[in-house]
């Protein structure tokens, strides 16, 4: 009898444990569910921006800080869509002033990792997608805010089912903990950032590469962290985003079998368990799996919202992806030799 007691109270120990796993992958699995039945515009968007809202060490938002992100967003996404009208007929205009803008969102520490990351795909994308056609970036701008809404929503609506326990302590702490960047250093970085991500949008503006837009919006994902800049993560990051991508491409050659919403969603369950282990695992490559799993999503959701040619589209994504993240992690590596050589020439001058 006190063996049964004592392996009911081990269950219950673990189960609370247990508690941000579960919010994380339960909680993404009922977002991709959400939007695939609503099928509404980019609707993948939403649970790969909501992510973040329910990640290791993530609190929810009250009311003021959503209501706040969303307003934000808003006039972000507006001044984007008149800046682009009123400077796409004038590129040599255009393109410096947005590497002044990425520049100093880059740089600042006044707005959160999600309206940044919000922020900058904004301004990167807005822009560009105008070039043929305003209404084009306008459609845009309302798509991105519509999936922050739903986005914040549906995260808020999971912390009302898995609420905050003391599991999370652990994370909330880690984050709370994480060494803040000084000014110099984040304006060092900033610089660091620019000089990557400026070759890769003077050639998108200058041959129109629209069909490859994904490689635009993950090189600016992928350097919002400061972490991502150390080199001997580059080679874990490249493998952990190939591996969510071929889990995304096994993940529709499934679906193609057996086409069942509710096949789909215990897919994402089974994927998003084996990326929770190493996501709320002690290692300090934790993070990099989470964006494996973002990449998984994204495949996922954008091939099963498509059209007949969704088995093309879906290797498309993966290169364009493996692409982005390679010149991302090969950049980094190559201004990494050339700051350290700069160093080594001046102690020995």
């Amino acid at each position: 009898m006190s063996e049964k007691k004592l392996d009911i109270i081990r269950f219950k120990i673990n189960w609370s444990d247990s508690i941000p796993v579960f919010r994380y992958v339960l909680g993404s699995t009922f977002i991709v569910g959400v939007t695939a039945l609503l099928n509404y515009d980019l609707a993948y968007l939403t649970a790969v921006l909501g992510l973040g809202y329910i990640a290791p060490g993530a609190k929810p938002l009250t009311f003021k800080q959503g209501v706040g992100f969303l307003l934000i967003l808003a006039a972000l996404t507006f001044l984007a869509v008149v800046f682009a009208s009123a400077f796409q007929a004038y590129a040599l205009v255009l393109i410096p002033l947005l590497l002044l803008t990425l520049l100093w969102l880059y740089y600042t520490d006044k707005f959160t990792m999600m309206v940044k990351l919000f922020a900058l795909i904004s301004i990167v994308l807005i822009p560009f997608l105008s070039i043929d056609s305003t209404a084009i970036g306008a459609f845009i701008a309302v798509i991105l805010v519509f999936n922050a809404f739903m986005a914040i929503a549906l995260t808020q609506f999971i912390f009302m089912i898995f609420p905050l326990c003391p599991a999370d302590e652990k994370f909330i702490k880690e984050k709370a903990e994480a060494p803040k960047q000084t000014s110099q250093q984040r304006y060092a970085y900033a610089v660091k950032i620019i000089c990557i991500i400026s070759p890769v949008i003077i050639l998108f503006y200058l041959f129109k590469w629209s069909s490859s837009v994904l490689i635009l919006t993950f090189v600016t994902i992928l350097t919002v962290s400061p972490a991502f800049a150390n080199p001997k993560v580059g080679l874990v990051m490249i493998v952990a985003n190939v591996l969510g991508g071929v889990f995304g491409i096994l993940a529709y050659q499934l679906l193609v079998f057996v086409p069942s919403f509710t096949f789909m969603v215990l897919l994402n369950l089974l994927v998003g368990f084996v990326f929770a282990q190493r996501i709320f695992s002690e290692s300090k490559y934790a993070g990099i799996f989470g964006s494996a799993f973002s990449t998984f999503l994204l495949i996922l959701g954008s091939v099963t919202a498509s059209d007949d040619e969704a088995g093309s589209k879906v290797w498309d994504r993966v290169i364009q992806i493996a692409i982005a993240v390679i010149y991302a992690v090969a950049a980094f590596g190559l201004l990494d030799r050339i700051s350290k050589a700069k160093l080594k020439a001046t102690h020995e001058d």
